[in-house]
């Protein structure tokens, strides 16, 4: 729990933020103690810093004492649909909390469910819409029977009505996100946010955001947006939440609203827990060689260097010779393989196998790209004498140049394909099909397990082919792509977005960015 000002003649904020769910770390899906800390931060950062005071309880946790004299209680949680491993919203998972809800209530506290937490069984549904407004229905006689919908959407945040000062400020621009419809709403509920591409009747059905004035006192705002961390990227929902949390304990909202910047995991972290800012992600980049300029060495680097610089965090040095490698990983992160030593007998030198043995060893992470899959390998042509067997143990899925059993590995002609995520990895997290020109391989050799981040279907085999993996060696993280036969690979923005969380993602740093690039 963290309090950030105890001085209670200031508007108290209590956010009430349950355990992480929906996959991986990093991913940001309903991510609830990350989302409360960004609003917390933006909250210290917006016009009215000096009105409130801030206690942040994470992973479910239920501070009693802050809880009772709150203002507005802002609960960010999973919600119960009926089915495990989802529990009821924070403040209806036991008697005890309901209890306690309804004595903040009773003095005039704001209730603001955001997503998840706007879920409410049948047995608490109109104590829940008295409270707070609105809430998610899916239960009907005692059964998982939804009444409400879901709907995966790119919307407008079209205003459902005008002079709320809880809109004041909010921009109405495209939004890609998992909206909640189709609510049990409160006679006295007031609509603020429509959705219009949403499935429905009528205005009613496609209502995502909302406010209430307590005939008993108080008012409150709910919001079904908010599946990500990513979600408050987009300004005008920033702003609206920021809005209804301020407005729900009583402040008054300025006419632009509370505008504030989108901040980074770590930049909020740092600042919320007073920890010292972590440096920058070094890397280091093998690019080449001169026999095999027709892999466009020069241009995918420079297209590597071109998508970093969008975060801030990198680094990037890139050598040409393997040489340099003897003493360049000394203080790197993250070392990206652009190179193969095809026709070229010398192939990696023994102190900068050393190196890069000894970078894996403590941790460093490994960026192998395209073709660097073949480097320093038996059946290179004219580079036989150049195999290095540890090799294969940081690359699990190798090019063969040879017909040997299982077969030689091969490729579409270069073309224009479409690649689709198949996990939910963080690295991956959100990332749209798209189309790019590349060579498309197949019939990579090796057996150690991986975990498939991308696929595309083959021309040739008509099958759906793994093309992007990662794994882990020890402390090592690494991430195959055999994607990258050009720069034209990185003309669409989710691969400039993943090649930025591939180094965040190796250098065990938090994952910045949406993969549609916006």
């Amino acid at each position: 729990m963290n309090i950030y000002d105890s001085n209670i003649k200031k508007k108290s904020i209590v956010f009430l933020a349950g355990k992480k769910s929906h996959g991986p770390n990093d991913n940001g899906e309903h991510d609830y103690p990350a989302q409360a800390r960004l609003l917390h931060y933006c909250l210290l950062k917006s016009s009215m810093a000096d009105q409130i005071s801030i206690t942040r309880a994470e992973n479910d946790e239920w501070p009693e004492a802050e809880i009772s004299r709150a203002d507005v209680l802002v609960i960010i949680s999973d919600g119960r649909d009926g089915d495990l491993p989802f529990a009821e919203a924070s403040h209806l998972s036991s008697p005890t909390r309901i209890n306690l809800i309804k004595e903040v209530v009773a003095r005039g506290a704001g209730i603001v469910p955001i997503h998840f937490a706007t879920f409410a069984s049948e047995n608490d549904s109109e104590m829940a819409k008295q409270w707070q407004g609105a809430c998610f229905q899916w239960e009907r006689n005692g059964k998982r029977d939804w009444f409400s919908k879901i709907t995966w959407a790119k919307g407008m945040l079209d205003h459902a009505t005008t002079g709320h000062p809880i809109l004041n400020g909010v921009e109405d621009s495209p939004f890609f996100e998992e909206y909640y419809h189709k609510l049990s709403f409160h006679p006295k509920s007031i609509p603020l946010i429509k959705i219009r591409a949403l499935p429905g009747e009528n205005d009613t059905e496609k209502i995502v955001a909302w406010a209430i004035d307590r005939e008993t006192g108080g008012h409150s705002f709910g919001t079904t947006m908010m599946h990500s961390l990513d979600s408050l990227r987009h300004n005008g929902l920033r702003t609206l939440i920021l809005n209804g949390i301020a407005w729900s304990a009583g402040i008054s909202i300025p006419k632009d609203g509370l505008r504030t910047l989108f901040a980074e995991r770590e930049i909020v972290n740092t600042e919320l827990f007073k920890t010292t800012p972590l440096g920058m992600i070094k890397v280091v980049v093998l690019a080449g060689n001169a026999a095999h300029r027709w892999h466009n060495w020069p241009e995918t680097t420079a297209a590597f260097l071109r998508a970093w610089g969008d975060d801030t965090r990198i680094s990037a040095k890139v050598f040409t010779d393997p040489t340099d490698l003897q003493n360049g990983l000394n203080d790197c992160d993250v070392l990206v393989l652009n190179w193969c030593n095809w026709e070229d007998s010398a192939g990696m030198p023994e102190k900068a196998k050393l190196s890069i043995q000894n970078f894996v060893a403590r941790g460093g992470g490994v960026f192998i790209h395209h073709f660097a899959n073949g480097a320093c390998h038996a059946s290179l042509p004219k580079a036989a004498e150049s195999d290095w067997p540890w090799y294969r143990t940081l690359v699990r899925r190798v090019w063969e140049h040879r017909d040997i059993a299982p077969g030689q590995s091969r490729h579409d002609n270069f073309r224009a394909f479409e690649v689709k995520a198949c996990s939910n990895d963080p690295l991956v997290a959100g990332m749209p099909s798209f189309t790019i020109e590349d060579e498309l391989y197949w019939k990579q050799h090796g057996t150690e397990p991986v975990n498939v981040l991308m696929k595309a279907k083959s021309e040739i085999t008509g099958a759906e082919e793994p093309l992007v993996w990662s794994y882990e060696i020890g402390k090592s993280r690494v991430v195959q792509s055999l994607l990258g036969h050009s720069a034209a690979t990185y003309s669409a923005p989710a691969m400039r977005a993943f090649v930025r969380r591939v180094v965040a993602w190796c250098a065990n740093r938090a994952l910045h960015g949406k993969m549609d690039g916006k």
